[in-house]
């Protein structure tokens, strides 16, 4: 996996899913959106089998975006989780499982996510990143 910032969605992984949900219909992009979240929120052992964690952040961000009908972070102002986002309803419906989702791929020390960082600012970033998405999800 290719990064290029300590962001959600700063990797090669998390544009791709986006990329890929951007060439879609809105009601396609909505269904990819859940798939991935019910999937991992009802079994988290699909986590590095059939999404990475990159991917389902992105999944997370969609639903926030959506739900949140702002742009007050950072994270929330990235063109291809905007363009995903355009013209589609609120996906507050998923609020759960993308909060669940979202703990299958943070929840553990070892979370490649929030392990590995050469730098602990971009650590903390990340880990801020986190804690503002949960934070948009929770207020939805």
């Amino acid at each position: 996996m290719g990064t290029w910032g300590a962001g959600l969605l700063d990797s090669d992984s998390a544009q791709d899913f986006l990329d890929q949900a951007k060439g879609m219909p809105v009601d396609a992009r909505s269904a990819m959106v859940e798939q991935v979240l019910v999937r991992v929120a009802e079994d988290s052992s699909v986590v590095n089998r059939e999404f990475v964690p990159e991917e389902v952040v992105a999944a997370v961000a969609v639903v926030a975006v959506t739900a949140a009908g702002s742009c007050d972070f950072e994270w929330m102002t990235n063109e291809a989780l905007l363009e995903v986002a355009r013209d589609m309803d609120s996906q507050i419906h998923l609020r759960d499982a993308a909060i669940s989702a979202l703990g299958a791929v943070t929840g553990s020390g070892s979370s490649s996510l929030l392990s590995g960082w050469k730098s602990e600012d971009d650590r903390r970033l990340m880990e801020r990143q986190i804690d503002e998405i949960r934070s948009v999800l929770s207020d939805g």
